[in-house]
């Protein structure tokens, strides 16, 4: 069966041919492409679920030099490990990456299996990432669909179905199995990768550049700019937030959130929920302040933006006096350049400099 339906056979061999042609010829310098082992090629693809390569790279090259092997990265405390991701945000891909190392460890003696079920197992491992660390590290025939694949393929086929949809999807899925080299499929999941990312990418796609364009319905068509069509996101949760920096005796107070939810085991300041409304009045959020507590400064609104919420928060710098004592277990009275040992994320550390900022204009 073809894998497309304007190819032969044949004229689906000579696209695999041209693709892996110009992957070796173009292929960007990347570190783990240099590897034999299958542990960078692992560590990189956690690293880059929902990251680019530009902004994902200096996170790899910091976890490769702390935990140049996976019994390294299981030996080490999760502190570490979400301190060294912060800043990369979907932190339960550190959270999981460091349970899935201590697993690798315990049970497959540091090895990844190479059972594409056993793969799926491990701790945020799915189709995608087992099958691009199976097909690079091992040679396995599995076809790996991202983003840049599943954009390859529609304009291929010219499908200008909602890429959203499961059949649509599946039917992606379907032609990446069928289109994939059954002799380098390595190289050829990251053919297809790297094409999308280079030369067919979202906008303004580089036709003229592209080594299999000649196999490109959508380009026939003059479509390529159209497709993939991609229904309206669900908009995001509004959330509203008080972030209260409280400062005792030349210290800040910290916290760490709950053992589970989006930043379970990172740090961050005491927050308080408010309405969209409240958010805008200053003076009302100055009468909110805690007994025993001084507001010494508010910050404009801020923003943060995660997976499914869209937050919108001010900052509270708040002066408490020495004799107030309120402590409890989850708190820590910590000198400014003891907050940097722990991992803050990303909205709370935006919180962080600004407070920084103020205190600078102080001085």
């Amino acid at each position: 069966m073809s894998a497309h339906p304007m190819l032969s056979p044949s004229q689906t061999t000579r696209f695999r041919r041209k693709l892996l042609e110009w992957f070796r010829a173009n292929k960007r310098d990347l570190p783990w492409r240099k590897q034999k082992d299958w542990y960078p090629v692992y560590l990189a693809e956690i690293i880059l679920q929902q990251t680019t390569v530009e902004q994902g790279l200096p996170y790899y090259r910091a976890f490769i030099r702390r935990f140049p092997h996976v019994s390294a990265l299981a030996a080490a405390d999760l502190q570490e490990v979400l301190k060294l991701w912060q800043g990369l945000g979907y932190y339960a891909r550190a959270r999981n990456m460091h349970k899935a190392a201590g697993i690798l460890t315990d049970r497959y003696g540091g090895c990844f299996p190479q059972d594409y079920k056993q793969a799926l197992a491990l701790p945020g491992i799915g189709p995608y990432t087992a099958a691009a660390i199976l097909s690079q590290a091992f040679n396995r025939v599995h076809a790996v669909v991202d983003g840049n694949v599943s954009r390859v393929i529609t304009r291929l086929l010219a499908l200008e179905d909602d890429i959203r949809r499961a059949d649509t999807q599946k039917r992606i899925q379907h032609v990446a199995g069928l289109l994939i080299s059954r002799k380098y499929p390595g190289d050829f999941n990251e053919a297809m990768m790297e094409l999308g990312a280079l030369v067919c990418t979202p906008r303004a796609p580089l036709c003229a550049s592209c080594p299999v364009s000649r196999y490109c319905r959508a380009r026939d068509l003059g479509k390529a700019a159209q497709i993939p069509y991609k229904s309206p996101a669900v908009p995001k949760r509004r959330q509203y937030h008080l972030v209260m920096i409280r400062e005792r005796e030349n210290r800040i107070l910290l916290r760490q959130g709950n053992d589970h939810g989006l930043l379970a085991g990172m740090w961050g300041f005491p927050v308080r929920v408010v309405s969209g409304k409240e958010l805008e009045q200053p003076g009302k959020i100055e009468q909110m302040a805690p007994d025993g507590l001084h507001t010494k400064k508010i910050s404009p609104p801020m923003r943060h933006v995660y997976s499914h919420i869209d937050l919108k928060y001010r900052v509270v710098w708040l002066e408490e006096r020495p004799e107030n004592r309120d402590d409890d277990k989850k708190n820590l009275w910590l000198a400014r350049h003891e907050l940097e040992h722990y991992p803050i994320h990303k909205a709370h550390l935006k919180a962080l400099h600004w407070l920084d900022q103020q205190m600078k204009e102080a001085d």
